[in-house]
């Protein structure tokens, strides 16, 4: 965005070199023009997918669609190949056929692909139109450069590989000697040794230690995404200075300890678990939220502070269900867990008979890549083309998650976009061990109940065993003394004596129906005018089937008008006897059910002057009571608690349970009712099916050609017919000798550290993945995880306090010629801060970052599309001083003060974040309403403070100093400072013709300066 010309008139752009700062002048009437253009082209190159992201939207969404709808007739085995067109390459896809090229890369207005799959002057497939969410797949491909990864190699799975090399990720983790090295004195431990034994192997040396300033900042950004305080990192070095090592180790321990600690490696997971508040773009436009995402988020800070073990991390998010818990927060905890296997970015379900399975898909996926580092989804359609995971291993695991039942939500209240589900309900109390007190026979009341009705004082009492005197029944009734008044089809009318706002009523009913029998199961009450359409009434009722939250619960409902209904939590069981008492009182409401207080809720009385009721059905005969009901008195006020307790507690009947209010609700999973196994889908297609596969895991261990020495066994897989198979899964993932859950975590650690994982690429530990520059450290590392009981914060703690760890970024030309790259960990990397560090460090500098955690999101309350109609989005970001993680993440439309750098778009796994350097990135700090608005308020309080003293050189010299510290955590040397006062000077001489006055001159001088600071290189990156 463009500040306006009252933020921007002239900006100073710092560069960073060397550790010096030099100065340039900006003015505005000579960038404005270039903007632009470089917008666009950022446009083009900040949103623009990685090859790991476009090879997997392939494989997703475009090859499934050329395998079932095209090979038929377009491929090399074809009997005959419909105009000399081969696709099932990417040679034949790029050459074309005999009508010219199909496709024009970047236009998909102009390829005949596109135009035959619209059926525009031709129609490809010939049986029919392929859904209109395909299409837009099609068109976002070949628009983004059709990228297509298949190569001949490819083309072959290489199942019965005798490339051991290119499978060592599946082969059992090997724990090697500590290798000897050269300089003894160099290593702090077992890690330092296996680095420094490759650095002699390659014929080179470490660099030298960072310096101490230089260590604490890094630890600050490493451990909570912070920079340190300029007393903090005094502190250090003095400290240092005297104790050394053990000064760093204090050091690291606190900060493990502390929250920010779990919002930082929080993150970090959220990147793996591809968590967003929104379903992002469903291929009909549409995006729906996701209101309760942010509970996970909440979760996952949380997990990385307590620390649980990772395999107990991992056993959260994919049985939280099934997990036994001491107590209600527990409980909570766990259901909020299996968001990890909901979140996920869904297609329309809209003419999409895959969409249960491309749920599943998502759910192996994060599985697969998230844990394992491998693509199992690529299995979907055909054998795995380069790792050795045949279809039926895929099918295996598609059983489990296919028993599973994904609990999302409402999707949007839009059924094209998802069918709407249950969530899970979380409470104050665990209510799994309570038991019901059987009410399946008619109460037998004692003498002494109907006086302690009487001493009420009922305007209207009924005990209807027999006719009724102030009730009319609409028709013929059956009245008796065991069962009260046995009603079907017919109700009881009545009235009350005066038109009072407040009243209650008290009675005893059965309900026989089923509770899912239709969409309201009953009513049982309405104060409203008899045959009244608009219904201004109170209609209380049992909820049915026309909304699952409410089904079989009380609900109290105000009209067509205001439309307002409140509802209870406890579900009643058909052909049970219940007692109700209904209090209006006011504006507010309450119904007790069983002598416990159900529900209690402000709800406006429209009933007005009426004084007519219906009892056992409502008031234009909806849904009436099949059962009983008996013993109705009615009162022309509202009863205080006591009376109404004591008019079920004189029946001398059980209590009911006392009901725990849902408090909020999650997304999660939880088991089918019926688990089975599924049969194959042919190519992908679910209407096509092969052969059942037993619910399972992962062959490819025990399938290792003969000369692997080692195997990793899997045992035998019984999932059982009462569960989905998740316990035996997280039990097989976190077995402490699986070959690749500990690696892939341990490199994913190491990754955010070090900057480059052992294995480069973390998201993929396959054939075609990195592999290992340093792989006897790896599994060293592998099984020091497993043995320190998972602990993330222990594998961090033992990296962080090693050498190598805290090696200077700087290096000699022999180095850097030698290995350019790094592998060989002769240095550290220097790493920009990601784009929630950048935005918080931001905010920690000009003093106005909140570190608590921020409550609930921006989408709490809103369960909606929000970008439909088209052309309609509607921006749900709000402003908010809390740590960037707290911002409110939608697919497809990130936070404005992120979206520059980087930021994932949650619709598939990101182990690494991509790192890109553009020219408009310095234009975004330039420009961003956020940077100039924090700019301006670090101004103010610069010039506000009484710390520096009265206006004049040495008081500006302090603050630059001041900014400095804040900044860098260091003072300005000579020179900087010098260019700093020479800049305060000449941009004040500037901005003299723009702004007369002073004092706010000043302000404009000192904001453009903290502007400059904020964008310097030196605040940016971290050595």
């Amino acid at each position: 965005m463009i500040a306006c010309p009252s933020q921007l008139s002239f900006r100073l752009v710092f560069v960073v070199f060397n550790s010096r700062i030099l100065t340039t002048f900006c003015f505005r009437k000579l960038i404005l023009p270039a903007m632009g253009f470089l917008l666009a082209f950022q446009t083009s190159l900040t949103f623009s997918q990685s090859d790991r992201e476009q090879a997997e939207f392939f494989e997703k969404k475009i090859r499934p669609v050329l395998v079932e709808h095209c090979y038929e007739c377009h491929a090399t085995d074809s009997k005959e190949v419909g105009g000399k067109l081969l696709i099932d390459t990417r040679a034949g896809l790029i050459s074309g056929g005999e009508s010219g090229a199909v496709i024009v890369s970047g236009k998909p207005d102009e390829s005949l692909l596109m135009q035959a799959m619209r059926y525009d002057g031709m129609e490809m497939p010939p049986t029919e139109k392929l859904p209109e969410s395909v299409l837009k797949n099609f068109e976002k491909w070949i628009a983004q450069g059709a990228f297509d990864p298949r190569t001949e190699a490819a083309v072959r799975p290489i199942k019965g590989s005798n490339d051991l090399d290119a499978l060592w990720s599946f082969q059992p983790r090997v724990v090697s000697p500590v290798p000897p090295v050269v300089d003894r004195t160099w290593p702090r431990g077992p890690l330092d040794q296996f680095v420094l034994a490759r650095i002699e192997a390659a014929g080179l040396k470490p660099t030298f230690d960072a310096d101490h300033r230089v260590l604490v900042r890094r630890l600050y950004f490493d451990l909570t995404g912070l920079p340190p305080t300029s007393d903090q990192v005094e502190k250090f070095v003095d400290e240092y200075q005297e104790h050394g090592q053990q000064t760093v180790r204090r050091l690291v321990d606190r900060l493990l300890g502390e929250p920010a600690f779990g919002v930082r490696w929080g993150r970090h997971w959220l990147d793996v678990a591809r968590y967003a508040e929104s379903n992002g773009d469903d291929g009909l436009g549409r995006n729906a939220t996701f209101p309760h995402a942010w509970r996970y988020r909440d979760y996952v800070v949380d997990a990385m502070n307590r620390d649980p073990g990772y395999d107990h991390f991992l056993r959260e998010q994919i049985i939280g269900d099934k997990l036994k818990a001491d107590g209600a927060d527990e409980r909570n905890r766990n259901l909020v867990a299996t968001g990890f296997l909901a979140l996920g970015s869904k297609p329309a379900s809209a003419m999409n008979s895959n969409f249960a399975m491309d749920v599943v898909d998502d759910q192996i996926n994060v599985v697969g890549t998230g844990v394992l580092g491998l693509s199992i989804s690529c299995a979907r359609c055909h054998d795995h083309k380069h790792d050795p995971i045949p279809t039926r291993d895929y099918y295996a695991l598609a059983g489990i998650f296919s028993s599973t039942q994904t609990l999302y939500g409402a999707a949007g209240n839009e059924k094209l976009t998802a069918p709407p589900t249950e969530l899970h309900e979380l409470r104050s109390r665990l209510i799994g061990d309570q038991t019901r007190p059987d009410r399946s026979k008619t109460p037998v009341l004692p003498e002494a109940y109907r006086d302690a009705v009487q001493k009420l004082q009922p305007v209207i009492n009924e005990s209807l065993t027999e006719h009724a005197g102030q009730l009319k029944p609409e028709s013929e009734l059956s009245f008796n003394q065991v069962e009260y008044a046995v009603v079907k089809e017919n109700a009881l009318q009545g009235e009350f004596p005066s038109d009072a706002e407040s009243y209650s009523i008290s009675f005893w009913f059965r309900n026989t129906l089923a509770n899912d029998a239709r969409p309201i199961t009953t009513y049982l009450f309405s104060r409203a005018k008899l045959g009244d359409k608009a219904l201004p009434g109170d209609h209380l009722g049992i909820g049915g089937k026309h909304e699952k939250a409410v089904t079989g619960k009380l609900f109290v409902f105000n009209g067509n008008e205001k439309k307002k209904s409140v509802k209870g939590s406890t579900v009643i069981p058909p052909n049970s006897w219940n007692h109700i008492v209904l209090v209006r009182r006011g504006g507010t409401v309450e119904v007790y059910l069983n002598g416990q207080l159900e529900l209690e809720s402000e709800l406006e009385a429209t009933f007005g002057k009426s004084r007519e009721f219906s009892l056992a059905r409502r008031s234009d005969k909806f849904a009436p009571l099949q059962g009983n009901v008996g013993e109705f008195s009615a009162y022309d006020r509202g009863l205080d608690r006591d009376a109404a307790v004591r008019l079920h507690t004189e029946s001398g009947q059980p209590k009911g349970i006392i009901p725990t209010p849902v408090e909020g609700y999650a997304m999660g999973v939880r088991d089918k009712a019926n688990p089975a196994d599924i049969k194959i889908h042919i190519n992908g297609d679910g209407a096509k099916k092969g052969a059942s596969v037993n619910r399972g895991v992962l062959t490819a261990y025990e399938t290792l050609p003969e000369t692997a020495k080692h195997r990793f066994e899997n045992g035998p897989f019984k999932a059982g017919k009462s569960g989905s198979g998740r316990e035996q899964l997280v039990d097989w993932l976190t077995r402490d000798d699986h070959p690749h859950t500990a690696r892939v975590m341990v490199n994913r650690i190491w990754l955010h550290l070090m900057g480059r994982g052992i294995v480069g690429t973390p998201d993929d530990f396959g054939v075609y993945g990195a592999r290992p520059t340093h792989p006897k450290l790896l599994d060293y590392l592998a099984d020091e995880f497993v043995r320190q009981g998972w602990s993330v914060k222990q594998m961090i703690r033992q990296i962080v306090l090693s050498r190598t760890y805290q090696l200077a970024s700087q290096h000699d030309a022999d180095s850097l010629k030698s290995d350019p790259d790094n592998r060989w960990l002769t240095r550290h990397a220097r790493q920009r801060l990601d784009a929630e560090s950048l935005r918080d460090s931001i905010l920690q500098v000009t003093g106005m970052l909140d570190h608590s955690p921020q409550p609930g999101s921006a989408v709490e309350e809103v369960d909606a599309l929000i970008n439909w109609p088209p052309g309609e989005a509607t921006n749900l970001h709000r402003e908010s001083n809390h740590r960037s993680i707290y911002l409110c993440m939608l697919r497809h439309a990130p936070p404005p003060e992120l979206v520059a750098f980087d930021l994932p778009d949650a619709v598939g796994i990101a182990g690494q974040r991509d790192v890109t350097t553009l020219p408009t990135q310095t234009l975004f700090l330039l420009n961003s309403e956020f940077v100039v608005s924090q700019s301006e308020i670090y101004a103010r309080q610069l010039l506000d403070s009484l710390r520096f003293g009265e206006s004049g050189t040495s008081a500006d010299q302090a603050r630059v100093r001041s900014v400095f510290q804040a900044c860098f955590q260091r003072l300005p040397t000579e020179v900087e400072l010098n260019r700093a006062m020479d800049y305060l000077v000449a941009i004040d001489a500037k901005f003299v013709k723009i702004v007369a006055e002073e004092i706010p001159r000043r302000q404009r001088v000192w904001q453009s300066f903290c502007q400059a600071m904020l964008m310097t290189n030196e605040f940016r990156y971290v050595d």
